[in-house]
């Protein structure tokens, strides 16, 4: 997404670029103009790392705009609008982020960031005299930054091999998951674990990693280290960030700087955790378990257990890491969907507990015998975007607790956990 530095180095240049697209400003109920919008942003998803539209800028003479007008910067934020509209000319549809930026000259600009097609190249599925022609592929000329149906050989190229770059990651992925042998370069989901095993070895979250401890890990399918622009990491976490029961998941204040990510530590009462930020789009974040004591009210069992995790801390650890997820899905406008995968590490003869004075405690003990966990893996898809993801908070919390030998735990229990301790329930 263009800085408004960016935006005024390119204007400083007076005409646009292969990446960068000029609109004066128009009406989002203007079929036509909405039109020449499409069709920039099919040419600019046809093209490696995608592209920016600005609107409000006239592109004979970038530097004396005037901007957009009030109407047209609400019709223009309006991200469910805008995708609705565009993408009745586009199939597949636009991956689309939506920013208010200003013009050297004060006035208000929204730039519409383009990214690049996922799996296919994207075509015109709608026609608009003039303009769109049914059926063909847009890109944008190698000659001259413009919008066109015409391409040398270059630019046709250049798609081609961008589509076959992902189609043959997308089948690797598909063989590995088949467990087909293969060698040679790592696949994505190996790129990421690499990033996940590097923020374990570090130094500042051994305090955590050290011992017992939960990870959620989220992630999108494929791997791109530069997926997201270091710049946007913190403000994508902190608009993402979820405040369910008070302490915030995740805790962004001060983030340290890394080579390619950004990442903080903070401990606090129970609240031990550290986080990492990767602009992969890879969030890992590690939270120790802490000291717990047994059930104080019935059967606290006498077994030898090397320490406790009470249920509520997995339940609500795995609401919130899923429910930002989900957020940090629509913030970052990632077309593909996010994979979620919980950890817990290092809990071998640890015992569950209800640790919470309101609820009667087990009357047997619940170990787990190994020294780690590995969740299935939970996609987050715009549709459990708009369906909601406590449910699968809950499934992945049972399926933990099962191999804790809880056999009668059911979703139905755990759900009322959820609900009586987030969105106004007790804080802890």
């Amino acid at each position: 997404m263009l800085s408004n530095e960016e935006l005024a180095a390119v204007i400083a240049v007076g005409h646009e670029t292969r990446n960068v697209e000029f609109k004066a400003g128009g009406s989002l109920s203007d079929k036509s103009y909405v039109a020449l919008v499409a069709r920039a942003g099919l040419a600019l998803a046809n093209q490696r790392d995608g592209g920016n539209i600005v609107l409000g800028i006239n592109d004979r003479s970038p530097a004396d705009s005037p901007g957009l007008s009030q109407e047209q910067l609400d019709q223009w934020t309006n991200l469910d609008a805008v995708a609705d509209q565009l993408n009745r000319y586009c199939d597949p549809p636009l991956i689309l982020r939506l920013e208010v930026r200003e013009h050297p000259n004060g006035k208000p600009v929204v730039v519409v960031e383009v990214g690049e097609f996922s799996e296919i190249p994207s075509l015109c599925v709608k026609e608009y005299p003039g303009v769109l022609v049914l059926g063909q592929l847009y890109t944008r000329s190698l000659r001259k930054p413009e919008s066109s149906i015409y391409h040398t050989h270059n630019e046709m190229r250049e798609v081609l091999d961008l589509a076959t770059q992902k189609g043959l990651r997308r089948f690797r992925e598909t063989a590995v998951g088949a467990g087909v042998l293969w060698t040679g370069a790592p696949t994505d989901k190996e790129k990421f674990q690499e990033q996940i095993d590097a923020a374990t070895a570090a130094a500042e979250l051994n305090h955590v990693t050290s011992v017992a401890h939960f990870r959620h890990l989220i992630y999108p399918q494929s791997f791109d280290a530069r997926k997201i622009p270091r710049r946007e990491l913190k403000s994508s976490a902190l608009d993402s960030a979820v405040r369910l029961r008070g302490w915030p998941f995740p805790y962004v204040n001060d983030p340290r700087n890394g080579e390619d990510f950004i990442g903080e530590e903070s401990s606090s009462m129970h609240h031990t955790e550290g986080w990492r930020f990767y602009t992969s789009g890879l969030f890992a974040d590690f939270r120790a378990v802490g000291d717990w004591p047994n059930d104080w009210d019935s059967f606290g069992g006498d077994a030898e257990t090397s320490g406790n995790i009470p249920v509520w801390f997995a339940v609500l650890h795995f609401t919130e890491a899923l429910e930002f997820a989900s957020r940090l899905k629509s913030r970052l406008a990632i077309a593909e969907p996010l994979v979620v995968r919980f950890e817990a590490v290092n809990v071998a003869n640890m015992k569950l507990v209800v640790a919470d004075p309101r609820r009667g405690g087990f009357h047997q003990d619940y170990t787990y015998s190994s020294n780690s966990w590995t969740s299935d893996e939970i996609l987050i898809t715009d549709e459990v975007v708009v369906s909601g993801t406590r449910p699968l908070a809950a499934g992945a919390a049972k399926e933990l607790f099962e191999q804790f030998g809880w056999t009668g735990v059911t979703l139905d229990l755990l759900q009322g956990i959820q609900e009586s301790n987030l969105d106004g329930g007790s804080i802890r």
